[in-house]
C-alpha cells in the first residue's frame, strides 16, 4: 500500500518531503524512513531565515506552502485543543489560504460539465469577476431568468484529484510517524487524518453543503431574526451550487461606531443565541461562524452563510454536554469529571483523583471571577485541553463545539464587550436538562431500553447454542491484545538483527583469524591438500554474501 502510494503520487510525494526538509523538519523525515526520497545534496538544506523561527511557526509556514489540503488540515487541527499543545493551536489559527481566482473559461468548463448546459442557458446575467475566491472554489454573482439575484459557487478545476492525492500521502506519513517516532502515538495522527479526510470530502461535495443549509433553514424557520439563504436545487450539483444572494454586510464590514448601544446589543445577542441554540437544543450547528459567514441584513436580521463545516450532536451527547456545561457553571468538579467519563473514551488506567485535583485547580484559576467576566468559550476549550492531557479521547464534534463558542464569543465581543456567553448558555442548559427529564423523554428511554433487553433475551438461546457448538468443535478462540504490541515487536526485531550481525561478525573474525594464523605459521608446501585451496578468499566471499543478505533483511525490517 505504501509503495503504491509513493509510485502513484511520486512528484507530489517528493514535493512534500522537500518542503518538510526545507522548513527544518529533516529529522522528522529521517525518523519515518523517507530520507532516501530526497537528492543527497539537499537533504539538510534549510533557509537561514527559518532557523530563527519557532517550531510552531515553521509548521504553519509549511502547511501554507503545501497548499489547500494542508491549510484545511491545520485549520481542523486547530480545533483539537484536547490533542495538540496550545502554542501550536494559537499558530494554526493564523493559517490563511493564498489563492488566486481561476479564469472565467475554467468556470464555464466546470459548469457545463456538471450541469450539461451553458451558463447562459440558466442565467440572464453572470459576473465574470468572482465575489470571493477560496482554496476549493469561488463565488460569482448572477441573475436568473426570472430576475432573482443569486450567488453561484463553482469548484476549482482539478482540486478534487489534488486533495485525494494529498490525503493518500497524509495517511501514509501519519502511519509512519505513529509507528516509528516515540511519543507520537498519543496524538492519534492516523485517526485525526481519517476524521480530516471525511470532513474535507464532505466540503468537496456541494450537495452536502446545500442539504446542511436546508436543515438549518428548517431549524430557524420560526425565528424571524435569522435568515438562511435558499438553495436553488435546479442548478446545484457536486461541483456547482446556486444559492439566494444575501443583501447585507458581514460583521467585519459594518460600522459599529455609528450604531447605538441598544442596536449592538440586539445584534450580538441574536448571533450568540442562534449558534448556542443550534448546539445545545437542535444538535446540528454551524461549526465555522467566523465574521465572514455572519451577515447583518435589513432590520438587523442575521444571515448565516457557508455550511460546508457543521457539527452533529446525538441526543445522548447533547445530554452529557449539558451536564458538562452545568458542572462548569456550578463549579462542581464531580459533575464535570462524571460528564467527561460519558462524553469521552477514558483510558483504563486513568488516575481519577489526579484529574479531579487538576480540575479543581483549573476552576480556581479560571472561574474565581464574576460569571460576566468569564470567556466561556476559552474556558471550555482549555478544559478540553486539560482533559486531553490525560489521554481521554473526546469526539471531534465536541471539540468543534468549543471552537464554535470561542469564534462566536470573539464575534460578539467586538459588537458588545459586556455580553457574556454564559448568560446565553445557562438558560439553554436548563432547558435541555428539563427536556431530558420530561415524562415523554423518560418514557422514550424506558421503551428503548425495554426493546433492547427484549432483543438480548430473545437472542440469548441462539447465542448459547452457537457458543456450545464452537466449544464442542474446539474452535472457541480468545483474543488477547496488548497496546503498542506492533511497536514492541518491531523494536525486538531490530535488536535481534543487531545481535545476529554482531555474532556473525565475531564468528567470521575468529574463523578468518585462525585461517590467517594457520597459513602464516604453517608450511604451505608440505600442507595437506585442502590447505592449499584459496580458503581465505572463499571465506571473504561467504562473509560478504552473508553480510549483504543480513543487511538487506535489516533494512526491510526497519521499513515495515
Amino acid at each position: 500500500m505504501i509503495k503504491r502510494t509513493r509510485l502513484r503520487h511520486a512528484n507530489r510525494f517528493r514535493q512534500i518531503i522537500n518542503a518538510l526538509i526545507r522548513n527544518g523538519f529533516g529529522f522528522f523525515v529521517q525518523k519515518i524512513g523517507l530520507m532516501n526520497e530526497v537528492p543527497g545534496l539537499r537533504k539538510w538544506w534549510v533557509r537561514d531565515k527559518e532557523r530563527i523561527k519557532s517550531t510552531e511557526e515553521r509548521i504553519r509556514i509549511l502547511l501554507e506552502e503545501l497548499g489547500p489540503t494542508f491549510v484545511k488540515l491545520g485549520q481542523i487541527a486547530s480545533t483539537r485543543n484536547d490533542v495538540f499543545p496550545q502554542l501550536l493551536i494559537d499558530e494554526l489559527e493564523k493559517l490563511q489560504d493564498h489563492v488566486t481566482p481561476f479564469s472565467y473559461e475554467e468556470v464555464e468548463n466546470v459548469f457545463e460539465t456538471e450541469m450539461g448546459e451553458t451558463i447562459s442557458t440558466y442565467f440572464a446575467e453572470f459576473d465574470e469577476t468572482p465575489l470571493a475566491a477560496a482554496s476549493i472554489g469561488q463565488v460569482h454573482k448572477a441573475k436568473t431568468k426570472d430576475g432573482r439575484d443569486v450567488a453561484v459557487k463553482v469548484q476549482r478545476p482539478g482540486i478534487h484529484q489534488k486533495i485525494e492525492a494529498d490525503l493518500d500521502i497524509l495517511h501514509e506519513i501519519a502511519g509512519l510517524a505513529d509507528r516509528h517516532i516515540d511519543g507520537v502515538a498519543r496524538y492519534r495522527l492516523p485517526k485525526i487524518v481519517k476524521e480530516f479526510s471525511k470532513l474535507v470530502r464532505r466540503e468537496l461535495d456541494y450537495t452536502i453543503e446545500g442539504r446542511n443549509a436546508d436543515r438549518v433553514r428548517k431549524q430557524t424557520a420560526d425565528n424571524p431574526s435569522i435568515y438562511i439563504p435558499e438553495v436553488d436545487w435546479s442548478c446545484t450539483s457536486r461541483k456547482v451550487m446556486t444559492m439566494e444572494l444575501i443583501d447585507g454586510k458581514n460583521v467585519n464590514q459594518i460600522d459599529t461606531t455609528s450604531m447605538s448601544k441598544k442596536r449592538r446589543q440586539y445584534i450580538s445577542e441574536t448571533i450568540a443565541h442562534t449558534i448556542c441554540r443550534q448546539i445545545f437544543i437542535d444538535g446540528f450547528y454551524h461549526a465555522d461562524p467566523h465574521p465572514g459567514n455572519v451577515y447583518v441584513m435589513d432590520d438587523d436580521v442575521i444571515g448565516l452563510l457557508d455550511f460546508g463545516m457543521v457539527g452533529r450532536l446525538s441526543p445522548e451527547l447533547r445530554e452529557n454536554l449539558a451536564s458538562f456545561v452545568i458542572g462548569i457553571l456550578r463549579q462542581n468538579t464531580d459533575d464535570i469529571v462524571k460528564a467527561v467519563g460519558k462524553i469521552g473514551k477514558v483510558p483504563i488506567d486513568l488516575e481519577v483523583q489526579d484529574l479531579k485535583k487538576d480540575v479543581d485547580e483549573f476552576q480556581d484559576l479560571y472561574l474565581s471571577v464574576p460569571l460576566q467576566e468569564i470567556q466561556f468559550g476559552e474556558v471550555v476549550n482549555d478544559l478540553l485541553g486539560l482533559i486531553g492531557s490525560y489521554d481521554i479521547e473526546v469526539p471531534h464534534d465536541v471539540t468543534l463545539v468549543a471552537k464554535a463558542l470561542v469564534t462566536i464569543e470573539s464575534v460578539v465581543s467586538d459588537l458588545d464587550p459586556e455580553l457574556s456567553i454564559i448568560e446565553v448558555v445557562e438558560p439553554l442548559g436548563d432547558e435541555l436538562m428539563h427536556e431530558f427529564i420530561s415524562m415523554s423523554q423518560i418514557k422514550r428511554r424506558i421503551k428503548g431500553q425495554a426493546i433492547e433487553y427484549f432483543d438480548i433475551f430473545r437472542e440469548m438461546p441462539d447465542t448459547i447454542k452457537k457458543s456450545m457448538t464452537l466449544i464442542e468443535r474446539g474452535r472457541l478462540r480468545h483474543d488477547m491484545r496488548m497496546p503498542d504490541i506492533d511497536l514492541m515487536s518491531s523494536r525486538f526485531a531490530r535488536i535481534g538483527n543487531q545481535l545476529t550481525l554482531s555474532i556473525l561478525l565475531l564468528a567470521v573474525s575468529l574463523v578468518l583469524g585462525s585461517l590467517i594464523l594457520g597459513i602464516t605459521l604453517g608450511d604451505l608446501d608440505n600442507a595437506a591438500g585442502w590447505f592449499r585451496l584459496p580458503v581465505l578468499e572463499v571465506g571473504f566471499l561467504v562473509f560478504f554474501f552473508l553480510f549483504a543478505w543480513l543487511t538487506i533483511s535489516i533494512l526491510r525490517t526497519r521499513k515495515k
